[in-house]
């Protein structure tokens, strides 16, 4: 390239120069997930719009993406509300503003339920659905056909839905309502290795939840987890069925955990029938999985519990969102109401193999991709009861510790610590925790040295991290969690005074907390509680 001087270019070459970095520019801004995305307001819920224009602006959603309709203001709506009042308008705002091209189909062709429009392309990936839209679609049938169908085992008749679910479809003229729809998604690596018929597929989640600070606190932690990494501890609650139909549910949660320990995660895994009880001392988590319990219970009743920001939880249950704006009932409500950001559930009976599957959802999650994406590459089906209640675009395996040349946080650096470990390098993992612990005292670097002193059998040098930890704690939490550990090492090196003054020390400090009961776990009776899951992560 010719120069009129030492680094400057002709006007010409530089204009084209210039051009090119444009077009580039434009390039990726065309692969942002906000250009393809389309909210969804109710215009009879005033926080409905005030929240889609606050995701909006935080997503750099365009401003003409926002649809706001006129729905109803509860939970469930009719079939023929659903087809009248949202799916019909919604489409007629996405011709409008050519973000789908559509024609007309013969009016003979077009059955019952069925759309007038034919789809031809589409531009449209996501549709975000807003706190006050509508959650579920009523079943068609009478109440009595609907029971008896039910009482048979009869789902293929079922054509209630969650309105994500079947929004999933809206550019799908001809689907059949009844029962579920195979989803073209479905276990797809990402979306680019899907099936042709996946073209039309959208990828529909809501931002919901209990009330609208909720649903405000959940799009800006998203974005700050996005921001610094995911941070915390993974918890996996299993119920240790090896055998029968259920087991399934045990398989999706014992791959689920073993993905995110090898992303570096400390994962605190459980595989006893009852769910976690009050005095189960959970702090600190990033990630919640588990099941089987109608209502929620345990440490997420807690007064103090909180998920850390951009926590995603999800509890296996048939009802787990039959009622969505709550914080008390079933399970996606109130898991919200504790902190996280993102969640699934169930708005009716879905029949297990027919909900998201764990192992999937976990894997593309830590591959990077979005809620969203992981949210329906891990459905086996559409058309049916699961809804999706996060930010679609939300990536939480966003920040991969180590991409920078030192961890810029203590769950980071205890990550990068796991992942050293994990990959046989032991001693230089302990070394790093070492350094790290030496440089900031922290105590979540405390508590993983204490760990991996005890998976190396160092346990006189591991009962004493433990204690540190333990005696150190600003909350009752650590304190019990770690001083259980110090006390059962303690207890098999056979320094019995040692142990019994830790744990009256904990006991006194602590007596009034919900999960002093904890410490009973760092007995070696034959007699102490059943419910005591491995609490050193990363195992």
């Amino acid at each position: 390239m010719r120069t009129k001087g030492p680094g400057v270019l002709e006007s010409r070459d530089a204009r084209l120069f210039s051009l090119a970095l444009a077009l580039l520019a434009c390039a990726a801004r065309a692969d942002d997930p906000a250009l393809r995305t389309v909210v969804l307001a109710n215009r009879r819920v005033p926080e409905s719009v005030e929240l889609a224009r606050h995701y909006m602006q935080a997503r750099g959603i365009p401003a003409d993406r926002l649809c706001a309709l006129d729905l109803p203001a509860g939970e469930t709506l009719m079939r023929e509300v659903y087809e009248v009042r949202l799916r019909d308008p919604l489409l007629a705002f996405l011709r409008e503003r050519r973000l789908i091209e559509q024609v007309r189909r013969p009016s003979d062709s077009v059955r019952r339920h069925e759309s007038e429009w034919q789809t031809l392309s589409t531009s449209i990936r996501y549709v975000v659905s807003m706190y006050g839209v509508p959650v579920r679609i009523a079943d068609t049938r009478w109440r009595i056909g609907e029971a008896i169908a039910n009482r048979l085992r009869r789902f293929d008749l079922k054509d209630a839905a969650a309105v994500d679910s079947e929004l999933a479809l809206l550019l799908n003229a001809d689907y059949p309502i009844r029962g579920p729809y195979p989803n073209p998604l479905f276990n797809q690596m990402n979306e680019a290795d899907a099936p042709p018929s996946a073209a039309l597929i959208l990828i529909a989640a809501r931002l919901d939840g209990p009330d609208a600070a909720t649903v405000r606190r959940m799009i800006d932690d998203a974005r700050t987890a996005e921001a610094r990494g995911l941070e915390g501890r993974a918890y996996v609650d299993g119920r240790g069925l090896a055998h029968g139909s259920y087991a399934l549910g045990d398989f999706w949660l014992s791959e689920a955990a073993e993905r995110l320990l090898r992303e570096g995660l400390d994962v605190v895994q459980d595989s006893a029938e009852p769910v976690w009880g009050p005095a189960f001392p959970m702090e600190q988590a990033a990630v919640y999985l588990g099941w089987y319990n109608e209502n929620a219970t345990g440490p997420f009743l807690q007064p103090g519990f909180r998920f850390e920001p951009g926590a995603v939880a999800y509890h296996i249950h048939s009802t787990s969102a039959e009622k969505l704006r709550t914080p008390a009932e079933h399970w996606t409500g109130p898991l919200l109401a504790a902190g996280a950001s993102a969640s699934m559930g169930c708005v009716g009976e879905p029949l297990l193999n027919l909900t998201p599957h764990l192992s999937v959802f976990i894997d593309r999650l830590c591959r990077g991709l979005t809620f969203g994406e992981s949210a329906y590459l891990a459905q086996p089906v559409l058309s049916w009861q699961v809804t999706v209640v996060g930010d679609p675009l939300y990536r939480p395996f966003r920040h991969v510790p180590g991409e920078e040349s030192a961890p810029a946080t203590d769950w980071a650096r205890a990550r990068a610590v796991n992942q050293l470990v994990r990959a046989g390098r032991f001693n230089i993992g302990l070394g790093l925790c070492r350094r790290w612990l030496a440089e900031t005292g922290s105590p979540i670097l405390r508590e993983k040295l204490a760990e991996l002193y005890a998976r190396n059998d160092l346990f006189p040098e591991a009962a004493e991290e433990y204690r540190a930890v333990a005696e150190q704690a600003a909350t009752a939490d650590t304190a019990v969690r770690a001083g259980a550990l110090a006390l059962r090492i303690l207890r098999v090196l056979n320094r019995t005074t040692e142990a019994d003054a830790l744990e009256q020390t904990l006991r006194g400090r602590w007596k009034d907390s919900v999960v002093l009961p904890w410490l009973e776990t760092g007995r070696l009776e034959e007699d102490a509680p059943a419910e005591s899951p491995s609490l050193t992560p990363g195992s």
